[in-house]
């Protein structure tokens, strides 16, 4: 092949390297006796036998023939050296020894380049299928399985050069979230090579109307990303109105207050270099992979990086919500489910672990205070709820851990599940639910919750899952829990709810936005995925 460096190598396959043996006639022979062996050879690279064999039930080979590598060989070549591009490393796909054992003249060295070929296929459709990580070491709380995945037969089913080129353009994950991550990387790829971004030193607080030399270093750096237009006027070292406007873009995009002044944090999330964004997003890249290959055409998004619930259906956002998950120590699990009711007025059942930690202590310390917050206490130990009276309690027995007793919370204004839950079977017991607690929503990190996802807008949701039922109504909804009717309707559309952690992603305006790891899962990650 054109471009491709010529070398004059000895390689070895197997049994070849015993110097009574002939040398093969054939590719077919070489790959047999290649095969064969306990270690599979070419030059210094060595192989996976168990993972080759598969791929040869009828020891001919899948890339080369009796003329050398041709087009499907070629095709493949180019689709691993541009296995960047899905932001995968492409040292993996050992392109250096695939060019050092072309174009490949021999029985030999046919055999060898399309055992290399073979390999770099089988590991790289693993990788941009599936992903290239082992979900549940990289990121443990993860819980969704991509769907199964045979490279062998898929590579088999496609005979023709028109049948490969479109397998090979299948394998990635074809739905919007990740074609658009895809786009951001080659452009933060390319911000990288380029150079980078100048950091914007230490210094004060820089606020609109402020005169300050630092400005002008601000304007560059918001015009790199985008956020200030490349021909917005510039008025010299003065903080002006189009600059104020690029900041709070800038804010909005990451997650912090956008209140246009460029403070500590604003400063800090300014100077990440373009290589370390590009490596975030090749991260995110790899979340969706682990995800199934299709979300289906409606569905709801709860992103607990970016505390933000979206209900999206045909490709479009219906809605949008900011919300409140759960705290570092209480983190909100990955892992996808169905909604299938909507409660009104809900009870809310205490998990033992809260109760034990937070309400029995204060209890037996003023056994007023369950009652004066809507608490009833049931004993639980014979099966039955038996309601007790808490002022009658034998705290001594107790001593504050509540064993064999359970707390409810009945519906109410101070219910911590608020006026509404959404209910979608799981094993984490996590819900989407009303809160009471609204300033909470006007913070930036918002870890507060056990575990469940509070949302901002429950009676948006409410209207839009009971959208086949038009009897509900947003007047019909409020008098019922103004009434303090506790009821539960079975929704007549049931909508698949994904829950993940992305502290990256592209949003429909093709906005790229980065959050904080507040989980700290991203390390973790990064670990297994270097950058390329």
């Amino acid at each position: 092949m054109a471009g491709f460096p010529l070398r004059t190598l000895f390689v070895t396959l197997g049994l070849w390297c015993a110097p009574a043996l002939a040398a093969p006639d054939t590719v077919s022979d070489a790959l047999a006796a290649a095969l064969q062996a306990s270690v599979v050879h070419c030059g210094t690279a060595r192989l996976d036998r168990q993972r080759l064999v598969p791929y040869y039930a009828e020891m001919a080979p899948l890339w080369v023939s009796e003329r050398g590598a041709g087009a499907r060989a070629q095709r493949l070549h180019t689709t691993l050296q541009n296995a960047g591009q899905e932001g995968l490393p492409v040292t993996r796909y050992r392109i250096a020894d695939i060019e050092a054992h072309w174009p490949a003249n021999t029985p030999a060295e046919q055999a060898c380049l399309d055992l290399l070929l073979t390999a770099g296929f089988d590991r790289y459709s693993r990788d941009v299928r599936r992903g290239l990580t082992s979900q549940h070491e990289a990121d443990p709380s993860w819980q969704l399985r991509p769907p199964p995945f045979d490279p062998v037969a898929t590579l088999h089913a496609a005979s023709t050069d028109s049948d490969l080129t479109r397998l090979l353009e299948s394998l990635p994950p074809a739905h919007t979230a990740y074609v658009r991550l895809r786009t951001a990387l080659a452009r933060y790829r390319q911000l990288a090579e380029q150079g980078d971004w100048s950091p914007l030193p230490a210094g004060p607080k820089l606020a609109p109307g402020d005169e300050h030399e630092q400005v002008t270093l601000l304007r560059d750096r918001l015009r790199s990303e985008g956020d200030l237009p490349r021909l917005a006027p510039s008025f010299g070292t003065r903080y002006d109105a189009p600059l104020a406007a690029a900041v709070e873009n800038f804010q909005r995009r990451h997650g912090l207050h956008a209140d246009g002044i460029v403070g500590t944090r604003t400063r800090a999330a300014l100077n990440v270099p373009a290589a370390e964004r590009a490596a975030q997003l090749r991260r995110a890249m790899e979340r969706l992979r682990w995800l199934p290959r299709d979300f289906g055409s409606h569905y709801i998004l709860a992103n607990t990086a970016g505390f933000e619930l979206a209900v999206v259906e045909e490709g479009k956002t219906l809605l949008r919500m900011r919300t409140i998950n759960g705290t570092p120590d209480q983190a909100t699990p990955s892992f996808t489910a169905t909604l299938q009711s909507l409660i009104i007025n809900p009870y809310w059942y205490v998990p033992e672990r809260i109760a034990r930690q937070r309400l029995w202590p204060r209890a037996q310390a003023n056994p007023g205070h369950l009652p004066a917050r809507g608490f009833r206490v049931f004993d639980t130990r014979n099966g039955a709820w038996q309601e007790l009276d808490p002022a009658r309690l034998d705290w001594e027995r107790i001593n504050g851990n509540g064993s064999g007793m359970r707390l409810r919370q009945d519906p109410g204004p101070g219910n911590l599940m608020g006026r509404l839950s959404f209910v979608f079977p799981n094993p984490f017991d996590v819900f989407l639910h009303d809160t009471p607690e609204r300033a909470l929503f006007e913070r930036d990190t918002r870890t507060f919750s056990e575990g469940c996802v509070r949302i901002e807008n429950a009676m948006a949701l409410a209207l839009h899952t009971l959208r086949r039922m038009p009897e509900w109504t947003a007047a019909r909804i409020q008098a019922e829990i103004d009434a303090l009717h506790h009821q539960t309707l079975s929704l007549p559309e049931p909508i698949p709810v994904y829950v993940l952690y992305l502290p990256s992603w592209v949003a429909d305006d093709g906005q790229v936005h980065f959050r904080d790891d507040v989980y700290r899962r991203e390390p973790v990650l990064a670990s297994y995925y270097p950058a390329n």
